[in-house]
């Protein structure tokens, strides 16, 4: 049996990157704690097909283990792992954090810097109103302006494409569970990262992406979390309500409700395109309805989403492995390796590392690139 002479320190400082315990890495190497922690000692090698699962459970190149560990880890530091508690980041959340770096690298290495986003300065309690006005006024959208219909079920992807087109970078994650996180981000000078859960639903989403928008505006990168007991999570979450439901549309449209609370933020939801929980705090912050309310709505959001989520898994087969990975990685990014694909900046074997796919699953994103963009 074919041993591998790796560098121990090398995958001992790979493990740690990832936030990963050695039982973890162990299980999927199918081998003992002891074993990996003799392999990261260099008292023992792997074999190669231990190594191959090694490599595929850290996210890491064969090669990447013959070499000297790196001086910092690639994981962003920025994100703090915000509203959870000083817990560590999940390894699979881990992962997903280092390749949006990657990403965002990509981008600047194929495209270059074409400027700062479009955002607006510190946000506080006192001048929120004003920036959620002013954030609009960047993206060119007036105080009435509702996604259109034209948009379909998924006024998401419309303004994902907006922030995408105005600086931001916004990619997505599969099988994370919704209740690590909702959405991270990272701040950089250009291209900011925007990370969304995509198990969440599609107007959840939309919330998620501009309290994101605020914490990059303060500079508050890390985990989303829409509970109000972080004053840092309130204001993001105002700001949010504030720029996607203004203040004299919202109350126009429920000056005639006679619904309970919930009927109204369902009213408000369906509206403006963003989440029933979402409609709720924007509810809640312009007083129209109260905190138990408010508690009401969270509990029903949640019972809903709980139920959404059982019954999408009773359903035979899902979407093909392609077609999630172009959700995850979106029109944008996938456009940018297709045009230095087509430019012949980048070969097939360094667009499939940039779309981190294997051939064929990087012509079928491209074939659907295509579609969208010819509007088919």
């Amino acid at each position: 049996m074919t041993r591998v002479p790796i560098n121990g320190p090398t995958l001992r400082w790979a493990r740690e990157s990832m936030f990963m315990g050695k039982d973890e890495l162990a299980r999927a190497a199918g081998t003992s704690e002891a074993r990996i922690e003799a392999f990261e000692a260099g008292s023992a090698m792997p074999t190669l097909r231990q190594l191959r699962l090694i490599g595929k459970k850290l996210d890491r190149t064969l090669a990447f283990f013959f070499t000297t560990p790196p001086a910092e880890s690639d994981v962003p530091s920025a994100v703090d792992f915000r509203g959870h508690g000083g817990d560590p980041v999940p390894p699979l959340l881990a992962r997903e954090m280092r390749r949006a770096e990657q990403y965002r690298e990509a981008v600047l290495e194929l495209e270059g810097a074409t400027g700062g986003p479009s955002l607006v300065g510190h946000i506080d309690g006192r001048n929120l109103e004003a920036r959620a006005r002013e954030m609009r006024g960047l993206l060119r959208l007036s105080d009435d302006s509702v996604t259109e219909s034209k948009h379909g079920k998924q006024p998401f992807n419309y303004w994902r494409r907006l922030l995408e087109d105005h600086g931001f970078l916004v990619f997505q994650t599969t099988r994370i569970d919704h209740s690590v996180f909702r959405g991270l981000s990272i701040h950089h000078d250009p291209l900011p990262i925007v990370l969304l859960n995509g198990s969440d639903a599609i107007n959840g989403k939309t919330f998620t992406l501009f309290h994101e928008v605020a914490h990059l505006a303060n500079r508050t990168s890390g985990l989303c979390s829409l509970e109000e007991g972080r004053n840092e999570e309130a204001l993001a979450n105002a700001f949010a309500a504030n720029f996607l439901m203004p203040e004299e549309s919202v109350a126009e449209l429920v000056s005639d409700v006679v619904q309970g609370s919930w009927g109204m933020a369902k009213t408000v939801a369906e509206n403006f395109k963003v989440s029933a929980l979402a409609a709720g705090i924007r509810l809640k912050t312009l007083g129209l309805i109260s905190d138990a309310d408010l508690e009401g709505i969270r509990i029903e959001s949640d019972r809903r989403w709980k139920l959404n989520r059982e019954e999408q898994k009773k359903k035979d087969g899902g979407p093909a492995a392609w077609r999630l990975r172009f959700r995850d990685l979106g029109s944008s990014y996938v456009g940018t390796i297709v045009r230095a694909l087509e430019d012949e900046r980048v070969d097939w074997l360094e667009a499939s590392y940039f779309l981190n796919a294997k051939t064929p699953m990087v012509q079928q994103m491209i074939d659907e690139y295509h579609r969208i963009e010819n509007g088919a």
